[in-house]
């Protein structure tokens, strides 16, 4: 019986309704034209994946943070519909059906690697995070060829806005992104 008391009492209704908040602070915030325009994101298919990967990966180590039951479904929410999105993406690209499956699946393991990476980069303690998670940037070619620490300023700078904002502002989805620092 305690099994279904998430269903009866709205819980699985709530995660789902903050993580689509959340899903379309994450794609806002990814596919920002200055990512691209300034070389810290790579302005492909494959790029703007993986900026929204980053960018799920900084929501969802903040909802872990939290670690109620309510930021954890929110988490597991947040991840369905990034791979929807990309499911998505790629119909709308004209991907056929006997095909999408594999692609989406392909994506979905790369989202999972680059996200767990950046997840124990972005989980170091501070006097190395910053290296580590160049080389993380680096390693899964995230950005253009020496743009790596200016990425990596900019995640770091919106890990710490995440986790100065409140456990109720971030699964409501209200925070602000901060902006990639300009030539």
């Amino acid at each position: 019986m305690v099994g279904f008391s998430g269903i009866w009492n709205g819980r699985g209704k709530k995660a789902k309704a903050a993580a689509r908040v959340l899903y379309a602070r994450v794609a806002e915030a990814a596919l920002d034209t200055g990512l691209y325009a300034q070389g810290a994101a790579i302005d492909t298919f494959e790029g703007r994946a993986a900026m929204v990967t980053a960018h799920a990966a900084l929501v969802i180590g903040r909802l872990r943070h939290i670690g109620s039951a309510q930021a954890r479904k929110t988490a597991e929410s947040l991840n369905h519909l990034v791979l929807d999105g990309f499911d998505a993406a790629f119909r709308e690209l004209g991907v056929g059906d006997s095909s999408i499956a594999r692609k989406v699946r392909k994506l979905a393991e790369v989202h999972y690697g680059i996200g767990k990476s950046l997840s124990v980069a972005l989980d170091q303690p501070a006097p190395g995070r910053t290296g580590a998670l160049i080389d993380t940037i680096q390693r899964n070619g995230l950005t253009q060829p020496g743009q790596e620490g200016r990425l990596a300023e900019y995640l770091l700078q919106n890990q710490a806005a995440l986790d100065a904002t409140t456990d109720d502002s971030i699964l409501a989805g209200n925070f602000d992104w901060s902006a990639l620092r300009q030539d």
